[in-house]
C-alpha cells in the first residue's frame, strides 16, 4: 500500500537569534527549577518549543486535500484546502542581500540560494525548500517529485532578454 500523506518542512517558524536566546533560557531555567523556582518552570520549554516549530506543507492525495501551516512536534496547523492537483515542482536560482549596519560601517553581503516550489493546477505556488547548494536542493526536490507523482523542472539556467 503506497503512502498517500506526505509531509515537508519548509522552514524553521523562529529565526536563528530567538533559537538561540530560547536555548539560553532553557538552561538558565534548569537551572533555577533545581535550585526551587517554580516561576522558571514555565520557561523550560521555551528552547525545545523554538526548536521544533516550522512552516510546514501537508499533501493528502487520498482525499486531495493540502495544508499549508504551522508545525509543532509533527502537528501542523492550518486550514486544510483542496488541491486541484499538481502541474510540476521547479527549481529556481534567486539572489538575496542582506544589509548590516553599525554606528561607523555598513556592509552589504550578497548571496544566492536554491528555492524550490510546487505549482498547483490553480496557479497556486508553493514554498518548499531553500538550499544553499543545488545539487541539494535538486536531490530533496526529485524526492519530493517521485512522492508527489510530479514533474520537476530545473529553472535555474534560465537567461531572460
Amino acid at each position: 500500500m503506497k503512502a498517500t500523506l506526505h509531509s515537508y518542512n519548509t522552514g524553521p517558524y523562529f529565526g536563528t537569534a530567538a533559537r538561540v536566546f530560547c536555548w539560553i533560557l532553557t538552561v538558565w531555567a534548569l537551572f533555577s527549577v533545581l535550585d526551587g523556582s517554580l516561576f522558571a518552570f514555565l520557561l523550560f520549554p521555551a528552547g525545545f518549543i523554538t526548536q521544533f516549530t516550522h512552516y510546514r506543507v501537508t499533501f493528502d492525495l487520498d482525499h486531495m486535500t493540502y495544508r499549508e501551516g504551522v508545525s509543532l512536534a509533527s502537528i501542523t496547523f492550518g486550514k486544510k484546502l483542496p488541491l486541484p492537483g499538481i502541474d510540476f515542482l521547479f527549481l529556481k536560482k534567486n539572489r538575496y542581500s542582506q544589509t548590516i549596519e553599525s554606528r561607523a560601517s555598513m556592509a552589504t553581503f550578497k548571496r544566492e540560494k536554491f528555492d524550490g516550489y510546487i505549482k498547483l493546477s490553480n496557479n497556486i505556488k508553493l514554498h518548499l525548500l531553500q538550499k544553499d547548494n543545488k545539487e541539494k536542493a535538486l536531490k530533496e526536490l526529485e524526492q519530493i517529485a517521485q512522492d508527489l507523482h510530479a514533474e520537476l523542472r530545473d529553472l535555474t539556467e534560465m537567461k531572460y532578454y
